[in-house]
């Protein structure tokens, strides 16, 4: 059976006040550990060697929403 590494998504956030989460931008860790994320506001795009990175770019927390990269099995869904 084929299978074959799955991006972990992440969300980049930020806290104007105690009891808000907004989020500025959506990404994805590619299996080799770099990462893209795309902001909502502006759209901006960023190409990061590491998540951690784009969280730097954004200026926002990285909250990740997949635990860890791994194997999905091709055609599951």
């Amino acid at each position: 059976m084929t299978r074959e590494q799955v991006p972990r998504r992440f969300a980049l956030v930020r806290y104007p006040d105690d009891d808000t989460r907004v989020i500025v931008a959506w990404g994805i860790e590619l299996p080799d550990g770099s990462a893209v994320s795309v902001g909502i506001d502006d759209g901006a795009v960023a190409v990061c060697s590491r998540a951690a990175r784009c969280e730097v770019i954004h200026g926002a927390e990285l909250l990740l929403i997949d635990d860890a990269p791994g194997d999905v099995e091709e055609g599951s869904s």
